[in-house]
């Protein structure tokens, strides 16, 4: 009778588990006709591999690893495959994967790999570069692929402990958290985050996610309309920059508070909870004058030595060098420098709209923009790191791309959400366990955490 190595290891421990299983047969080993394809580049703790119908063996560094394999690690241990494609793969503790099909010499190259318990995190080589859909790891609610042919993405299947986490994650704001999400958009609209050295420009599109420290820039003909959980909705026009300085709301020991700047281009603001509350939370930085609010629709535009601004709701004011200045519903006003007293005239009935639509003529809840979804116990959790990875739900009733940066999930039931969590440094990326690019030095020998603060990656 085939007893799964996990069973004894777990009755037995790993070490006595192997002696007990490899002193009890004298048969040669089933893996010895079986093709090699990879070796163990990095191990930590007790691992170990299995063959159908076979003793179980412990893998240390250098082992081969065979086409059929069955690889098992336990609590802060894990390994480091490197496939004979040059693709990496590291199997995270408390995992079962196995390798179902690897052929890396036939025309059609090919790599099909089984997560059944925990997670792995992947790196591309040869098969996907020749065919990014030859490379996949199957898990029991879908099945992942590069969508290029250089790729590193993360993929967990989630238990009752990631459950719960995520479950509080989501009831928490910090200052990682989105802090506004896309809800109209035309043409092309991008975001960096100035706090990351190494981030990369992000495409924006409908319902992506921006953070602090998030730079914006439209293109001709282009804007994007924003909406933050407080309520305030900004349109950013057409050939424009804004940053999203800071955006506290409902943050622990924080006071809620939104600093913006636009340093070229217009935009359109209407005011959320947090400036109606208090006045003094909210500002708009420009090179000119900071616009101040006291529940407000205003619009702005700057070409950085100059600005023009009128108010369509409430009352705005200006503060700069020469002092401060109300703009009232109704009116406008040209500043010619950050020294100028600015001129505050009625606007005129035909004055000149943007072509940008009013932030008050969208209707999006904050509430249900916002709403978090956390993944169930069974859900696949799947982070794109560099490249972009296709999910296919197993039923074939669903599939989605996970975008580089973005964390996304596929419940039992087939059902999909992507949740970006580009640029935040709350991510499990801070865990000592290596990237499955890494080379394995010794350095890696840290102690694992996988606590969370957000609401994916945890899992």
């Amino acid at each position: 009778m085939f007893i799964p190595a996990a069973h004894i290891i777990k009755r037995y421990g790993l070490w006595l588990s192997l002696i007990l299983m490899l002193g009890l047969t004298a048969v040669p080993p089933v893996y010895a006709g079986s093709q090699v394809v990879g070796h163990i580049s990095f191990v930590k703790g007790n691992n170990a591999a299995q063959q159908p119908e076979a003793a179980p063996r412990i893998l240390g560094k250098d082992s081969e690893i065979f086409q059929g394999d069955n690889i098992q690690t336990t609590e802060r241990s894990f390994v480091i495959i490197e496939f004979t494609d040059g693709s990496k793969v590291t199997v995270r503790p408390n995992s079962n994967f196995s390798i179902d099909h690897y052929d890396n010499q036939a025309a059609t190259k090919t790599a099909q790999l089984v997560l059944h318990q925990g997670g792995v995190n992947a790196s591309t080589g040869g098969i996907a570069k020749a065919n990014p859909d030859s490379f996949q790891i199957k898990t029991p609610t879908s099945t992942i692929k590069p969508k290029s042919d250089k790729a590193e993405f993360t993929v967990r299947i989630c238990d009752k402990e990631c459950e719960e986490k995520a479950k509080k994650a989501a009831a928490v704001r910090t200052e990682q958290s989105v802090v506004a999400r896309v809800v109209d958009i035309k043409g092309e609209v991008s975001a960096v985050n100035r706090a990351d050295k190494d981030a990369k420009e992000r495409p924006l599109s409908l319902g992506k996610p921006l953070y602090n420290s998030d730079f914006l820039r439209s293109e001709k003909d282009s804007f994007a309309l924003l909406v933050f959980p407080d309520g305030e909705k900004i349109t950013l026009q057409a050939d424009s920059e804004m940053d999203i300085k800071q955006y506290n709301y409902k943050v622990s020991g924080k006071k809620d508070r939104i600093l913006l700047r636009l340093t070229a281009g217009g935009l359109r603001a209407l005011t959320g909870s947090i400036g109606k509350n208090d006045h003094e939370a909210f500002a708009l930085d420009t090179p000119v004058a900071t616009i101040g609010i006291r529940g407000t629709g205003t619009d702005s535009y700057t070409d950085g030595s100059s600005l023009d601004h009128s108010t369509w709701q409430g009352t705005s004011f200006l503060h700069n060098e020469a002092g401060d200045f109300d703009v009232p519903e109704g009116s406008s006003s040209s500043t010619s420098g950050a020294n100028a007293i600015p001129l505050i005239f009625p606007t005129p009935p035909d004055a000149p709209q943007p072509s940008a639509p009013r932030p008050d003529t969208n209707k999006s809840d904050p509430e249900k923009v916002f709403e978090e979804k956390s993944p169930s116990a069974g859900a696949t959790i799947i982070k794109a790191n560099s490249g972009d990875a296709s999910v296919e739900s197993n039923d074939g009733g669903s599939s989605t791309t996970v975008e580089e940066g973005e964390t996304g999930s596929t419940g039992a039931d087939g059902g999909m959400m992507t949740s970006s969590e580009a640029n935040d440094p709350a991510s499990d990326n801070s865990s000592s366990e290596p990237n499955s690019s890494d080379n394995g030095a010794s350095d890696h020998e840290g102690s694992f955490d996988d606590t969370t603060d957000n609401l994916l990656e945890g899992c």
